[in-house]
């Protein structure tokens, strides 16, 4: 009986029926066992009684229990619309800085650049321009002949090669159409199979585009369109200096460079001393070679380097002594321009 109400109790109304069939119908079967009658209603009365009060306290501890879960999904909701708020006031916050002083500031900087060395000034630039943004990844690549990229400076941890093709990577392919992409836009129009950059920006012109600005990583709350945008407008803005820059760096090359595609001792030493500052500061590698052959060999050996390779020669006693530099290029790399080299009879390795 104390069991009933107990359960009663704990359990509601239900329970309680439950047991008092269970009380009523055993002495049935069991017939040697008699329940007095005024036992039966007390045990009726009190057990009703509990078994009210427990259904009550049940619903309320049920209504509590909902209204927890509610309270959670509110504290939820409310959680999630204080870190979007967090976002905007931050985008907001960086808009106004750049509208307002920040983007002088930033043209300011980079006009203060040295521009007696193009690539170096290349180099200079892109870290000015990740510290300003406070982007933890900025590489910037150089487009070249037959959709080609060529890895140029960059700051922060990257997976993307050194040299690539365009088509290896569909952000890039589409800011090369459209001036800028992001990770986003590209995967409401494609389907992604590989590694992908967060964004990335083109440089010049677009049927003659100077190179790509690449992001492989932002932070969500930093990310926006107006953050690339700003990044485009500095991107042309570089790119408009730049021809300049180029066309004063084609200039100061006439008077360095031959006829037969070598260079003058001076721009050697000056480009061998950018690429170790390029190497000791981004990492980004280059190997150089010396060769020995006759004066005969040489434009048959001028023709198996790069565009991009910076050749100086010297001419001793019938014979020519080349060294070679070549950018964004690591042991295997050499190893390969050394292997066709060797197939020219007369050539040593210095």
């Amino acid at each position: 009986m104390a069991l009933v109400f107990l359960w009663s109790a704990r359990y509601g109304l239900l329970i309680f029926i439950s047991c008092l069939l269970i009380f009523e119908v055993f002495p049935l079967i069991a017939k040697e066992i008699v329940i007095e009658s005024e036992l039966r209603i007390f045990t009726i009365a009190v057990g009703a009684m509990v078994g009210i009060i427990g259904e009550t306290f049940n619903r309320q501890i049920r209504d509590l229990r909902n209204e927890i879960k509610k309270i959670e999904l509110e504290k939820n909701d409310l959680i999630q619309g204080i870190e979007r708020m967090k976002v905007i006031i931050t985008q907001l916050q960086s808009r106004i800085y750049f509208e307002g002083e920040g983007l002088i500031v930033l043209l300011e900087r980079l006009r203060e650049l040295e521009i007696l060395d193009f690539d170096e000034m290349l180099t200079r630039a892109v870290e000015v321009i990740a510290q300003f943004f406070e982007l933890d990844s900025l590489n910037l690549y150089r487009y070249e002949e037959k959709r080609f990229l060529r890895f140029v400076a960059g700051v922060g941890a990257k997976k993307l090669p050194n040299a690539l093709e365009v088509s290896h990577s569909k952000v890039i392919e589409d800011a090369l159409e459209n001036g800028y992409s992001t990770l986003p836009r590209v995967l409401l129009k494609k389907e992604i199979t590989s590694y992908e950059p967060f964004f990335a920006i083109v440089m010049g012109e677009g049927s003659n585009p100077f190179g790509v600005l690449v992001v492989e990583d932002v932070p969500y709350e930093k990310f926006s369109e107006v953050l690339v945008r700003y990044i485009k407008a500095v991107a042309d803005w570089m790119y408009a200096n730049a021809k300049i820059i180029f066309e004063q760096e084609k200039i100061a090359r006439m008077k360095h460079k031959k006829d037969d595609g070598t260079w003058d001792e001076t721009y050697y030493i000056k480009k061998r001393e950018v690429l170790q500052k390029r190497k000791d500061r981004f990492g980004i590698p280059f190997e150089e070679i010396c060769l020995k052959y006759s004066s005969e060999l040489h434009n048959e050996v001028i023709g198996k380097f790069r565009k991009t390779d910076v050749l100086f020669a010297e001419r001793q006693d019938g014979f020519v002594v080349l060294r070679a530099l070549l950018p964004v290029c690591d042991r295997n790399g050499k190893a390969r321009v050394l292997e066709r080299l060797v197939k020219i009879s007369g050539l040593e390795v210095c």
